[in-house]
């Protein structure tokens, strides 16, 4: 007989005639222990600031090939974003809003602690971009025994600088004692399809401004009617034809089914002085695009033990990855998707598989018009990144007097890696004879592409050294801990990039192909951090906590009179509960109000104290004469200036928060409150280029973040052996621009387009503003419009036209277990916020787009739209307006007239409700295995990204994807990314 009571102890008794049953609290549930900063253990309920701890088994559960896209909407404050689909991206993770302009927002991720480098490969190119992943993609999940995110700044203080945006604590499996051998298995295969592609209008086709054309990339032309028709160029005198009428799922068609297989393996095992654990992972796995381009490839191998001789603690671990992607080029011009996208409504995207046919082939594909046959893109072009990383630590700790313990860490993370990108040259294979070639003269698609290939290599090398000495004494009622350290960081990074054009075998990417002297670039940097750090912890009856902290560091990045900066933190927290009766702690399990006050410093990028010098230019009319020249090298100033006064970034966050638990903990919620403040911004303030240079790095700027974060657990039923779980999470983040230096004029661009949408930093609003061009309105609010044409009247200046913050984030998890048994499903809901769509622009520039339908195309006057009327007196009134557009322009209309003039209408609303996750896992029975060496088996079907719903403004994209990195760039939104994916598997977990 087995007796249960949520917050106890479950027992397993013989059935008698009378059974007395005393269940004990079950302290795990009530007092868990956290890893916090340098690796300390805490008690939770002793905490004064926001930590959110993760187990293992919830970071693998739905068996996603990294360690944070499995966490998407699970934690209160985090935003967890999948930058592409594309196996082997990066993910972006901004702890409470974005706080730095030029720097990164992304969180210090520290394993078993040691840093560990999470720099992303990715590319902000809006021609060729790519995105290879980011460092935390090392890490295998199956190796990962719980994860703590800090996100306030007295939390994080110990950790130094690069902790300013919080910090991810990994803690992975070590050596236990257990009954069986310590042999576990994971293994698993899982199937992709295409999540989200543009909603397609099935009315007209191939042509423009309502005509019928044989060369189009665009779908304006008349209705379908079902008629024969022929199309595209003449080869050998003959021509493809094909039926007018609609191929409605053209582009979904393109698509492939994507396969993964993956395989984990670890041992591990513990004596009373030693432990040992030991892993092998793998994966494979080919995305949804044709051919093998978006493919990706991971091996791990981890080895990690400890063992113990006295007073002597001895610990080590080693790390090795290994990466091998493919990525299709995102970004405009000949790319898979841009190339996609400016398909035809009646055109099959299946007919131009067969590279055979010569007309699918980019001299007489159908269209000149600045695209290719996409199969022919993923066949042709090159675009791989493979690197091997080592990463660990050696460790040893000494308890002596008692009460002191002595560590020390020395940490290595290195990275080599490989980039190589390639593509034909166009010009010699398909110019001369071809109608998309000389039949286009200089505005062929191949003109100009004479070929490329370009190989760079990358180093990157840290060491990390920890030197740590902690007190920890109880004192009759009170319990006081303290440490003090050293903590010493040197970061390498170097890269060798060659590249070569003009290439004479037009097919074979190698440096040697070109009778042109390959270019190269070679860049190197060194920096150091060192730091010294103290926390004292002092509690009373285990109720009242007060932590004080305080980090001293000195960064070789910074000139030498402010190389120096120092930055202290207090918390407290007050365990009510502890006051209240037996009788009333039934209903009130647990109760806590916490506090705290921090700083956290963040230093320099390197080179920005001094100009540097670069390879000299000359310009002339339409160009410029790059050195060396005949042999003769020369070398200029750089036009960016210095500071010699440069300060580092200063954040200050203070917090309170409120924790309770309700009938032993079938109900617990977390609740809290934090306003951050980062000022000294550091970034590059434009000059007059009359100065000698165009900017000058400089302290300026303030970004405030404040908001409130809510965590509610609620167990609804628990009988027997059945248990519903319930968890909700909720962020809302104000952003605000503070203050900016007064020659920027109270805004500064961050990121954007020349003459279009961009998005600003500007003082008063959130951080992320969009302006752009936008219609005249009248004081109703109506679109003015010019009587001559009915298109609208654009404003001499831009305007604001939403931010890139979401209002707020939400997450909704549930789970229903019956004995071995279980279903869980994660909902991610974010509200708010907007982005720019390449997608969008392009998909309404072709007439693709469900929405160029509108009205059968026939004339329309634009809705809610005046004419501007001057009165004789001068003054100015506005009448209705009559004045349709003409079934001919209504292709401008929707390619730049449209309400916004390219402004409002290439941005989209971000909002969305993503069903994250579902898993059905079945434990079998233990009782199954006894005869055998089997410890357990567990079977499991999942489906991750699997439905999206989005306001009905974004029929296009998947507003997660970006084209432009991890960072702070990338939430300015898409430049033709590929499109998301949904993912289903079954995995088998062993255990022996």
């Amino acid at each position: 007989m087995v007796v249960s009571y949520i917050g106890m102890r479950k027992q397993e008794l013989k059935i008698k005639d009378v059974v007395n049953v005393v269940l004990l609290s079950d302290t795990e549930l009530l007092d868990e222990v956290v890893v916090t900063a340098m690796g300390v253990k805490r008690s939770e309920k002793a905490l004064g600031y926001s930590a959110t701890s993760v187990g293992g088994e919830k970071i693998s559960a739905s068996r996603t090939s990294d360690i944070m896209s499995s966490l998407a909407g699970k934690v209160a404050g985090v935003q967890i974003s999948a930058t592409s689909s594309d196996p082997g991206a990066s993910n972006s993770v901004v702890i409470r809003g974005a706080s730095s302009l030029s720097g990164s927002n992304q969180p210090l991720y520290v394993v078993d602690g040691v840093p560990l480098d999470n720099s992303s490969v990715s590319s902000i190119d809006l021609n060729d971009g790519f995105d290879f992943g980011n460092g935390a993609n090392a890490v295998n999940p199956d190796d990962v025994e719980s994860m703590t995110i800090l996100k306030g700044a007295a939390a994080t203080a110990l950790y130094g600088s690069r902790a300013a945006n919080g910090v991810v604590m990994i803690t992975t499996k070590s050596g236990k004692k257990s009954r069986g051998l310590g042999i576990e298995y994971n293994g698993g295969l899982q199937w992709s399809s295409v999540l989200r592609i543009p909603e397609l209008q099935n009315e007209f086709g191939m042509g423009w401004s309502g005509d019928h054309t044989l060369l189009e990339n665009g779908s304006w032309g008349p209705r379908f009617d079902g008629s024969m028709q022929l199309y595209g160029n003449i080869y050998n005198n003959s021509q493809k034809m094909k039926p007018y009428q609609a191929v409605e799922d053209n582009m979904k068609n393109f698509f492939d089914a994507g396969f993964r297989y993956s395989n984990s393996l670890s041992f591990n095992g513990a004596t009373d002085k030693s432990t040992y654990f030991v892993s092998f992972s793998q994966i494979s796995d080919d995305g949804i695009i044709p051919t093998d381009a978006d493919s990706y490839k991971k091996y791990t191998f981890s080895a990690r033990g400890s063992h113990k001789i006295g007073d002597l603690t001895f610990s080590s671990s080693l790390n090795y990855a290994h990466q091998d992607n493919k990525f299709a080029s995102t970004g405009q011009g000949l790319s898979m998707a841009n190339s996609l996208w400016q398909t035809p409504r009646d055109i099959s995207m299946e007919s131009m598989a067969d590279l055979n046919d010569p007309f699918n082939t980019p001299g007489y594909y159908y269209t000149p018009y600045g695209v290719m046959n996409p199969y022919y893109i993923l066949e042709n072009n090159l675009n791989t990144y493979n690197s091997e990383r080592f990463y660990g630590k050696f460790q040893v700790d000494y308890d002596f007097l008692k009460y002191f313990k002595f560590t020390y860490r020395m940490g290595l993370d290195t990275t080599t890696g490989q980039k190589e990108f390639g593509k034909e040259n166009l010009y010699a294979l398909y110019y001369e004879g071809t109608p998309n070639g000389e039949g286009q003269g200089t505005y062929s698609p191949f003109a100009g592409k004479y070929g490329q290939y370009s190989i760079m290599t990358t180093r990157r090398r840290e060491i990390n050294h920890d030197l740590l000495l902690t007190f920890d004494m109880p004192i009759n009622d009170f319990h006081v801990n303290a440490l003090v350290g050293f903590n010493g960081n040197e970061r390498r990074y170097s890269y060798q990039k060659s590249e070569v054009n003009d290439l004479t075998i037009p097919t074979w990417f190698n440096l040697s192909n070109s009778a042109k002297t390959p270019s190269v670039t070679q860049y190197q940097e060194l920096r150091r951090l060192m730091g010294v750090f103290g926390q004292v912890e002092a509690s009373w009856r285990d109720m009242l906590y007060l932590t004080v902290t305080a980090r001293n560091d000195w960064s070789s990045t910074l000139p030498k009179g402010n190389r120096d900066f120092f930055y202290p933190g207090v918390t407290g927290s007050f365990l009510f509960s502890e006051l209240l009766s037996d009788d009333v702690k039934d209903i009130i399990t647990f109760g806590k109000v916490r506090a705290s006050w921090g700083q956290t410093g963040n230093d320099a990028d390197v080179y920005m104290l001094s100009p540097v010098y670069a390879a000299a230019e000359y310009k002339i009319p339409f160009g410029s004469i790059e050195f060396p020249i005949n042999g003769v090298n020369a070398y200029t100033l750089g036009n960016v200036l210095g500071s010699s006064t440069l300060s580092p970034e200063m954040t200050t966050e203070y917090e309170f928060g409120l924790n309770m638990a309700f009938l032993n903990n079938r109900i617990s919620f977390d609740l809290a409150y934090y306003n951050r403040n980062s000022d000294k911004q550091i970034m590059s303030l434009s000059l007059d280029p009359a100065t000698g240079y165009t900017s000058q790095n400089t302290n300026l700027g303030k970004i405030s973040n404040k908001g409130v974060e809510l965590l509610v657990n609620v167990t609804p039923v628990e009988i027997r052996d059945f248990r519903w779980d319930v968890t909700l999470n909720f962020t809302k983040n104000w952003s605000k621009v503070v203050s900016l230096p007064e020659e920027l004029g109270g805004e500064t661009s961050i990121f954007g387009l020349n003459g279009g949408t961009s998005m600003y930093a500007i003082v008063g609003e959130p951080l992320g503003t969009f302006k752009g061009e936008v219609a005249v309105t009248d004081p109703e609010g109506r679109i003015v419009v010019d009587p001559k044409t009915g298109f609208a009247v654009r404003d001499t200046e831009f305007k604001i036209l939403g931010d890139m913050n979401n209002r707020y984030q939400m997450g909704l998890s549930t789970m229903l277990s019956y004995k071995g048994v279980s279903l869980s499903a994660d909902f991610d809901i974010r509200r708010g916020g907007v982005m720019y769509s390449k997608t969008k622009n392009t998909m309404f520039f072709t007439g693709n787009a469900i929405q160029t339908a509108y009205n059968d195309r026939n004339p329309f006057i634009i809705p809610n739209s005046v004419n501007m009327v001057e009165n004789p007196d001068g003054s100015i009134s506005y009448v209705e307006n009559t004045t349709p557009i003409s079934s001919m322009d209504i292709c401008n209309y929707y390619y730049g007239q449209k309400g916004g003039i390219n402004g409002e209408i290439d941005l989209i609303d971000k909002s969305y409700v993503k069903l994250r996750s579902i898993v059905l896992s079945w434990n079998m029975p233990k009782k199954w295995f006894t005869k055998t060496p089997l410890q357990g088996v567990k079977i499991s079907a999942y489906g991750n990204n699997l439905f999206v719903w989005t306001p009905s403004d974004n029929t296009y994209i998947d507003p997660e994807t970006t084209s432009l990195g991890n960072d702070l760039y990338g939430n300015y939104g898409e430049f033709g990314s590929n499109p998301s994916s949904r993912n289903f598997g079954i995995n088998l977990n062993v255990k022996f």
